[in-house]
């Protein structure tokens, strides 16, 4: 069975991930290498600046250093934006791909299974879930790629300057490695509850809907605001959950590197 003869649903991130977006994805690699290369240049222009232009009152040296840092700048600047571009295309591109296919998924799945599924379910499962998932194919893999790379390029300019001070800065990188996985698998743990939660909201808001003439019926406004509100206030804290781990995430990376 080919990849695309695999239920959209059991297909994995890989699939998406490389497939038909392998030779963007390469390119999208060459790229970053090339920015990672001349992110290291300002760094070596400014010791040269000060070491030898300023050092030794040279004008011209001053005026060349200068006008390669401005060019290291400007390029920086455009591989970003290119970067960027690139990864917005391909999660889009990507999440269009997933909608189609997942949308014929679902309208060949047997009556069945509409019987027992509120259309809220589907509606958020095609609208609003899948779109993270989209979107983190476009930036997972270059996110990634460019993070090593870069802690590898900046780890090397570091030891070649002063091989003690490069060891006691990057000695740090091993408690973050310990300390985020775990954060982030909370994070992840708490998303999840969240989607869930979040699927049960919309049910709730369309069996409402669904069933406006027998509330109004029998009166029952405040038997449905009370389920509903039980609803909303379990997404509540979930959320506030979910935040504080991502926050945890964040404000630890920040931490450490600027501690580094």
């Amino acid at each position: 069975m080919s990849k695309e003869q695999v239920p959209v649903v059991k297909r994995s991130l890989f699939s998406w991930l490389f497939g038909k977006n392998l030779k963007l994805q390469i390119l999208l690699l060459f790229i970053i290498v090339i920015a990672v290369f001349v992110s290291i240049i300002p760094l070596e222009i400014q010791k040269r600046v000060v070491n030898e232009a300023i050092k030794l009152r040279r004008v011209d040296l001053l005026l060349n250093y200068c006008g390669i840092y401005l060019a290291a700048i400007v390029a920086s600047s455009l591989l970003q934006f290119l970067i960027n571009t690139l990864q917005v295309y391909i999660g889009q591109r990507t999440l269009a791909r997933m909608r189609k296919e997942l949308f014929l998924h679902i309208i060949s799945l047997p009556i069945s299974f509409f019987r027992k599924t509120q259309s809220g379910t589907v509606i958020s499962s095609l609208v609003t879930e899948i779109a993270a998932a989209g979107d983190s194919v476009g930036i997972i893999f270059a996110s990634t790629i460019r993070s090593v790379l870069t802690l590898l390029a900046f780890a090397g300019y570091l030891f070649f300057l002063n091989p003690i001070l490069a060891g006691v800065s990057m000695a740090i990188y091993p408690i973050i490695l310990i300390i985020v996985p775990q954060l982030q698998k909370r994070a992840n743990a708490a998303n999840s509850k969240r989607v869930n939660a979040t699927r049960s909201m919309s049910n709730k808001i369309g069996e409402s809907i669904g069933g406006i003439h027998e509330i109004h019926a029998s009166g029952a406004f405040n038997v449905e605001k009370k389920k509903f509100e039980k609803i909303v206030d379990r997404l509540f804290r979930i959320r506030i959950t979910w935040n504080i781990y991502k926050f945890a995430v964040k404000v630890t990376n920040n931490f450490f590197n600027n501690l580094s």
